[in-house]
């Protein structure tokens, strides 16, 4: 299937790079396709293309529609896939790395029904781009460009004395456990045919009467 006059975005092309942010094991060469037609927006929508609208922050920037497309460099087996084929109208091929955002153009898609444990569909996967307005992209960034050698100061911060362990409790005061009473020792028990102390005499109470 062929999808024209495609606005890209953010190509990732470079058959030596492709993304490898959202799947280390099995990277993907990317292109976003943009459109501000509703009758374009249907097409895509009708070959079972994921199409998000969106709306700008930017004042006066339109309102317009994207699908992310991909290939992924790896196959499920492990095999490695060829690059996705970039050319020119005159179909002769084109460096990936110069084509910048807004670029216009078409792409071609291989697509094929699937079935998942959880969902079936029709996945689609980007198999060339052929460019028909060509925004070059330029890379600005210096590749000589270095820092130039300056002082470096260094700042070492003194070492606090380690405190001693805060275990988080404040410190108690010591609980005074009650003493129980000693048991009172036992009278002395007299030796065997030892005579027994005499009992003292008590004096009768004095009688009241003799007192009158």
């Amino acid at each position: 299937m062929i999808l024209n006059n495609c606005i890209f975005f953010y190509p990732k092309l470079i058959p030596e790079y492709p993304n490898r942010d959202f799947d280390k094991e099995r990277p993907s060469w990317e292109l976003q396709i943009r459109t501000y037609d509703k009758e374009q927006k249907k097409i895509w929508e009708d070959a079972n293309l994921t199409v998000t609208a969106v709306i700008p922050d930017e004042e006066g920037e339109l309102p317009y529609w994207r699908a992310n497309l991909r290939k992924r460099s790896v196959g499920s087996d492990g095999s490695e896939k060829a690059p996705v084929e970039v050319i020119d109208g005159h179909k002769q091929p084109v460096n990936p790395a110069t084509i910048g955002n807004g670029s216009v153009g078409n792409v071609r898609l291989f697509q094929y029904e699937y079935e998942g444990k959880s969902k079936s569909g029709v996945a689609s996967v980007l198999m060339s781009v052929q460019i028909t307005k060509h925004i070059v992209y330029i890379n600005t960034r210096n590749p000589d460009e270095e820092f130039d050698e300056v002082q470096t100061e260094v700042i070492t911060p003194a070492v606090p004395t380690q405190p001693e362990e805060d275990d988080g409790y404040d410190d108690a005061p010591p609980v005074k456990v009650p003493v129980a009473d000693a048991p009172a020792e036992p009278a002395a028990t007299p030796p065997v045919g030892a005579k027994a102390a005499p009992t003292p005499k008590v004096a009768p109470p004095a009688n009241p009467e003799e007192e009158l």
